[in-house]
């Protein structure tokens, strides 16, 4: 169970930490906190942009003095969700041999030019297509290649009219299989969104919200850099944000992992306009959306990796080292 974050706030002030803000003074036992932090590129992958879970090092001054933290209530929306592409297409035969094929390396750690190779052979053969000059003979190119030649031509003949292949099929009465199938495409980082609905009780208060709204702003906007003597060339990353609960067990609820806020949103007037003594807001409805920098993977709840295909020896000289071309 996490800390609550009166007990965060305690330490902050007691290390004279000015970087952390909350709201409202009295926050209660649950809250969520937003931890601001200056843009380091992490490679993809990298085990450090693993799912944020809090540990003793989440609250030491070093991490603390070194971020723009917001305590505030626990949002009204909390929700978890994936986004897996998964698209299905047509194979083919050949696509279907390829698939078979391939799929008896599964498992088998790094795959060579051999290997590769072999698919192509294995395919042609399971298809009666001949794989070098010496495999045509009179015989096999009257029967097995015309045969394929003409079963290609029959999906082919589109290209030259326009829905001919369809008024064949529908003559011959029987279509080629397009061997339809599943393809997995990879992971869309995940897109949350969070939402409070902040009204303060006293002066103070509405300080310390313009305090949040300013360093939110400050955080998710870019900078300008200036590079050899020409002002405002480049534009810095905005910061980056990670989020944690308190006063919650988090591991039945959801870990993020890094993000970037997308958009950010004020409204003074969502229940009609109300203004406190002094020309301030007396209800603010802040909005915000973010996008995670990194997807997540079975590894992150338990699941092993697999060895991959090794790249290095697709890009090898197949002659050798030191043989000729």
């Amino acid at each position: 169970m996490a800390e609550r974050p009166a007990d965060v706030m305690r330490r902050s002030k007691r290390q004279n930490i000015d970087s952390v803000i909350q709201f409202p003074e009295n926050l209660g036992a649950h809250a969520m906190m937003l931890s601001f932090k200056k843009y380091k590129y992490i490679p993809p992958g990298d085990p450090q942009r693993g799912l944020l879970k809090i540990t003793d090092s989440t609250y030491t001054p070093q991490e603390l003095a070194g971020t723009d933290t917001i305590l505030l209530p626990l949002p009204s929306n909390i929700r978890d969700s994936y986004n897996i592409r998964i698209q299905g297409y047509e194979a083919g035969l050949m696509g279907a041999g390829l698939g078979t094929i391939a799929s008896g390396f599964a498992g088998a750690g790094n795959v060579g030019l051999d290997q590769l190779a072999q698919v192509g052979k294995d395919t042609f053969q399971r298809l009666g297509i001949p794989t070098s000059l010496d495999d045509i003979t009179g015989e096999n190119l009257g029967s097995t290649a015309g045969r394929v030649a003409a079963f290609a031509a029959r999906k082919g003949i589109d290209t030259i009219a326009p829905n001919a292949g369809r008024s064949i099929d529908a003559g011959l009465g029987n279509v080629v299989n397009p061997k339809a199938s599943l393809f997995f495409d990879g992971m869309n980082l995940k897109q949350f969104d969070f939402q409070w609905t902040l009204a303060p009780m006293k002066e103070t208060e509405s300080d310390v919200i313009r305090q949040i709204n300013n360093t939110v702003k400050r955080n998710i906007l870019p900078s300008y850099s200036t590079v050899l003597g020409f002002k405002r060339s480049l534009l810095n990353y905005p910061s980056t944000v990670d989020i944690y609960f308190f006063g919650i067990d988090q591991e039945y609820f959801l870990h993020y992992k890094t993000a970037m806020v997308q958009s950010f949103n004020l409204e003074f007037a969502q229940q009609g306009q109300a203004i406190l003594k002094g020309g301030k807001p007396a209800v603010q409805t802040m909005t915000m959306t973010l996008m995670e920098t990194d997807i997540h993977t079975s590894e992150d709840y338990g699941g092993e990796s697999t060895e991959s295909l090794d790249v290095t020896l697709l890009m090898q000289d197949p002659n050798g080292p030191g043989r000729g071309r």
